[in-house]
């Protein structure tokens, strides 16, 4: 890592990782390298290696490449240096995938994940050596001299959050989409149920559905926002219909925010920027990286 690099990494809270790209067209690296330079102030930024020294930390491959396959093979990456895979087929591969055309916010979602996992497995590495690990043997030739990173812990969750929605296809989405900001996520099915968890459990944001079996969504927002107990969570309203009316109503009911489904991935880490603190980091430069 040159000196530049480092101090703002430093300066971020950033971890970098040298990323290694096979199989991509000329000009498709190109735009992935242009996009990887604007990770710098992310937590977890992306760079292709300076030199040859530079150990890879995660593999970026074309998956429709059958060259790409076999030189990822003959790299052998394993749980401290993953691979993610780019591409139009999800047929009989190991490691994750992200479909063309590219979503920038999938990408970066994916890296992040694989690489946390990576850091956990490395952490797991070094105390299996019972401090016997000298900090140096499996560095970098160039970043040798600088102390050793410390060991990743994975950051316990800040806030609490409840999705409320009757369709398990919505659920899974919401589930997969919170994942990567490490909160405490709850799911209920209907109305009712959300009521006596959010009056059990103190939660930062509720996204609620509107139209659920039992009391509508319009209904548990009115009174979630008039109990002392639930009336300082945002609550963000998901619902299919998006005219100005049903916007209405969902001021009148007293919402905080109001998401049309399918909810677009940019609209959702806007509002997770705006009402989830210990994410608006993290949210804030995902979407200046996809911009």
């Amino acid at each position: 890592m040159d000196q530049g690099s480092q101090s703002s990494a430093q300066a971020f809270g950033t971890r970098r990782f040298i990323i290694e790209m096979l199989g991509f067209p000329d000009a498709e690296k190109t735009l992935l390298s242009s996009t990887f330079r604007l990770t710098s102030r992310r937590e977890f930024s992306y760079a292709e290696p300076s030199g040859g020294d530079e150990r890879t930390d995660v593999y970026l491959v074309n998956a429709d490449s059958p060259q790409a396959l076999i030189q990822l093979q003959e790299r052998s990456p394993n749980v401290h240096a993953p691979a993610v895979l780019i591409g139009r087929s999800a047929d009989q591969l190991v490691w994750p995938l992200v479909e063309k055309p590219i979503h920038w916010i999938r990408l970066f979602e994916q890296l992040d994940l694989v690489m946390r996992s990576a850091l956990l497995e490395r952490a797991r590495r070094r105390l299996a050596t019972s401090g016997a690990w000298d900090g140096k043997t499996f560095r970098r030739a160039n970043d040798k001299s600088l102390p050793p990173e410390p060991a990743y812990v994975e950051p316990k969750p800040i806030e609490s959050v409840l999705v409320v929605d009757d369709s398990a296809t919505v659920r899974a989405f919401m589930r997969a989409k919170l994942t990567p900001f490490r909160f405490d996520v709850d799911f209920a099915e209907n109305g009712e149920q959300a009521i006596d968890m959010a009056q059990a459990k103190a939660y930062t944001c509720i996204f609620l559905d509107i139209l659920m079996p039992g009391i509508d969504g319009y209904q548990v927002c009115k009174m979630l926002k008039s109990s002392t107990a639930t009336k300082n969570a945002a609550v963000v309203m998901l619902s299919s219909k998006s005219s100005a009316f049903d916007k209405l109503r969902g001021n009148w009911a007293g919402c905080d925010a109001y998401l049309g489904k399918p909810v677009s991935e940019d609209e959702l880490l806007s509002t997770i920027a705006r009402f989830l603190p210990s994410a608006r980091k993290m949210a804030n430069a995902i979407l200046g990286s996809s911009a």
